[in-house]
């Protein structure tokens, strides 16, 4: 199973959404096999509530063995969530999915709103316990730290991470009342959009509106910012994210589409064709 470099790493926050089974990805072989023939990444979220045996790892080696596709895995919360993180978990967490290889993208590192600026040496505790082999990106919540951005700049260096660009604004500018916004909206930050590209590395997980008419404006400067974070040669991560997830794919193939057309010079390639042909009647 191959499939062309989009240029630039694009996914969705999971493979296995029950909505999309036979509307997108099929169940044969899997669903994550199904999703890695379009998608080249994926954000793995599943990790941040429990660890995957050795098998379960094997399984979703074998569902994207001779593709490009990255995993981007969430380090489980009993490490960045409690008072005592538990590093055992840590060790078995990273020994698990060490196995995938070269199919690991960098791991997000997210911490909790409450963990403000004074708690930093908490954040370089965990850092110092992970192998500089692989990549990270820093998700923090606190909005001490965006009025502040020189307070973690030399951490981001010391460890060559990166640092999560997440746009929530088209839920918070959009309209609030929409079902599917107030239904998931108490699960999404309202934290400014994060403008510099730390040691490379650029990882954006944009939480979009179930309206796509509050979109727009976003999506558009999304699509410059991106052309000029690949043309000056960045690692460049694109999570498509919306409060009802049913809606995550044709939002991530109409942006690569519009950037497609927006960014001729760079040559992306197009998103491979659906493994469920899809009728337009359908939307």
């Amino acid at each position: 199973m191959t499939r062309p470099y989009l240029g630039y790493r694009l996914g969705l926050p999971a493979w296995g959404f029950s909505g999309w089974k036979d509307r997108f990805f099929t169940a044969a072989p899997s669903q994550l096999a199904s999703y890695a023939q379009v998608f080249n990444t994926v954000e793995g979220n599943t990790t941040f509530y429990g660890i995957p045996d050795f098998s379960t790892v094997e399984r979703w080696r074998r569902d994207v063995a001779g593709t490009d596709f990255e995993f981007c895995f969430k380090i489980p919360r009993s490490v960045t969530h409690e008072r005592n993180p538990r590093w055992g978990d840590l060790k078995q967490f990273l020994d698990a999915v060490g196995r995938l290889g070269e199919h690991l993208g960098p791991f997000l590192v997210q911490f909790p709103a409450h963990l403000e600026p004074r708690h930093l040496p908490v954040i370089e505790r965990l850092f110092d316990q992970l192998p500089a082999c692989f990549r990270y990106v820093l998700e923090l919540r606190h909005l001490g730290f965006f009025a502040r951005p020189q307070l973690i700049e030399p951490l981001l260096e010391k460890y060559n991470a990166g640092l999560v660009m997440f746009d929530s604004r088209p839920l918070y500018q959009g309209d609030r009342n929409h079902p599917e916004v107030l239904a998931g909206k108490h699960q999404k930050p309202d934290v400014p959009v994060v403008e510099n590209v730390h040691n490379r590395l650029v990882f954006v997980r944009l939480i979009l509106h179930p309206d796509p008419q509050y979109n727009a404006a976003f999506v558009e400067e999304w699509l410059q910012r991106v052309t000029g974070y690949i043309g000056a040669g960045h690692a460049v991560y694109f999570m498509v994210h919306c409060p009802n997830n049913l809606h995550c794919p044709d939002f991530a193939e109409d942006f690569h589409r519009r950037l497609m057309g927006y960014s001729q010079s760079l040559a992306l390639q197009p998103l491979p064709a659906w493994p469920i042909p899809r009728q337009e009647a359908l939307f």
